[in-house]
């Protein structure tokens, strides 16, 4: 068993239906991606849409990196939720609260989101232009929220089966989806959905992803394709916090230089915290002016 299995999907297929599946379980990337001040329904949504994207990345297989986004409203308390994911499944993300907003833990996602926001996903191809996808939030889950995206845009049937532990912080679950042009594979995906659905939380992080699809289709020939492993990776760092810098008047950044020895900038997705000193804020007006 690979040492990343509690971090890691797995590809699989059925020999004698027109399904194919992914499996996965996520523990450690959330030690970066959930901040204390996360509410803990809160939490629930941002690992959710996290598993559901690691899941839906996985289907793109032409290098695109995708953004999962829910979007609020001015009225709702989440403000929003992204997941952004590339290719080799490492991921970063956060979430923002309205103002004002009194969030508490047995908040479901309609209490979170109302009746008016919406899922974007966004795809941006290795070669080719964006594209986007939106889809209005099922109150039900973020899972019915994509199996609707899926059908309505899509033409593509999908089932999501996610399961949340939200005291040790650890989620994961599995896509079906049909293959198209294959006879009788709604039928088939709509039989081994059933069996898919049985699948506790205590069996997902206490069985290897091989033992989980081994029991659930137990009388099914599936074809696994080895395991990839699912990280947290942020692209902040200090060169992008100067870049970012550098889009400021060269006033502004002057004020700040004499305003403070130190000026802190910290990433709103992994909450790490860069450090500027008065030289070289001064140094940066310096390289603006020339």
């Amino acid at each position: 068993m690979q040492s990343f299995e509690h971090n890691s999907l797995e590809r699989f297929i059925f020999d004698n239906h027109g399904v194919r599946g992914e499996i996965v379980k996520l523990k450690k990337p959330f030690e970066d991606l959930l901040h204390d001040s996360y509410p803990l329904a809160v939490k629930k949504v941002l690992m959710e849409l996290a598993v559901s994207s690691v899941l839906v990345a996985s289907t793109l297989k032409d290098g695109s990196e995708i953004m999962v986004q829910i979007r609020g409203t001015a009225e709702t308390k989440l403000k929003y939720a992204l997941i952004n994911i590339r290719q080799d499944l490492s991921f970063y993300g956060s979430v923002a609260l309205n103002e004002n907003a009194t969030v508490t833990d047995s908040d479901t996602l309609l209490d979170l989101c109302g009746s008016k926001s919406v899922l974007v996903l966004s795809v941006f191809p290795k070669d080719g232009p964006k594209w986007q996808g939106i889809v209005a939030i099922n109150p039900e889950s973020i899972s019915a929220t994509l199996e609707d995206y899926f059908r309505d845009s899509q033409q593509l049937p999908t089932r999501f089966f996610i399961r949340t532990d939200l005291k040790d912080f650890q989620s994961g679950g599995i896509l079906l989806q049909i293959i198209p042009e294959i006879d009788k594979n709604i039928e088939s995906l709509e039989d081994l959905s059933v069996l898919a659905d049985t699948i506790t939380e205590d069996e997902l992080f206490n069985l290897s992803l091989e033992q989980n699809l081994a029991r659930l289709f137990a009388h099914e020939e599936v074809k696994v394709f080895g395991q990839n492993e699912v990280l947290y990776k942020c692209i902040c760092s200090k060169d992008r916090c100067l870049n970012a810098l550098s889009e400021i008047p060269s006033s502004e950044l002057l004020d700040m230089a004499n305003s403070n020895e130190v000026t802190s900038i910290t990433c709103q997705h992994c909450n790490k915290t860069y450090t500027f000193t008065k030289e070289e804020l001064l140094n940066l007006v310096h390289q603006k002016n020339q």
